[in-house]
């Protein structure tokens, strides 16, 4: 079963930080310190995206690789993978987190529709109209935190569990 994903925005002193720890350590260190300290003191800095992180990916990839059509195949995914053994953890940079901020905002529920619908359903079995107007409000709802992160020239970290 899939995790819930969570966004967070932090500097580039973290980032370096989780670099040096490598793929275990990097997991590690963010469940065990920075999911607390950024709940805790810094709300602003993170974002729930629940287990329609998955849902969101697919909608604007049309599958579940780290790749696909940029920009928007870096909103979950994308990025620097510094994790992907059980725990995903990917970074943004900020002219990245900028980028992604400025499509996200110009994304119609029309377009992210189209998208959604694509998706196979032996891939995942979760879809559903209920599932994708709950994606797409999910997506839409974290707006305010990337343009947070773009206004404060932080990196993006998305993590999920999987």
């Amino acid at each position: 079963m899939i995790g819930s994903g969570v966004y967070f925005a932090v500097d580039g002193q973290t980032v370096k930080k989780l670099r040096s720890l490598g793929a275990k350590g990097a997991a590690e260190y963010i469940i065990q310190e920075l999911e607390p300290l950024y709940f805790d003191e810094f709300p602003e800095q993170t974002f729930e995206v629940e287990e329609y992180w998955e849902a969101i990916h697919r909608a604007l990839t049309g599958d579940f690789l780290f790749d696909g059509s940029e920009p928007m195949s870096e909103v979950i995914l994308g990025g620097e993978l510094l994790s992907y053994d059980g725990y995903i953890v990917s970074a943004k940079p900020p002219e990245q987190v900028s980028k992604l901020c400025g499509e996200i905002a110009s994304l119609t529920e029309s377009d992210f529709d189209k998208g959604y619908s694509a998706i196979d359903t032996a891939d995942y079995p979760d879809k559903s109209a209920e599932d994708c107007e709950e994606a797409f409000g999910y997506l839409k709802d974290s707006l305010s935190f990337w343009r947070f992160a773009a206004e404060h020239g932080l990196w993006v970290l998305f993590t999920a569990e999987i």
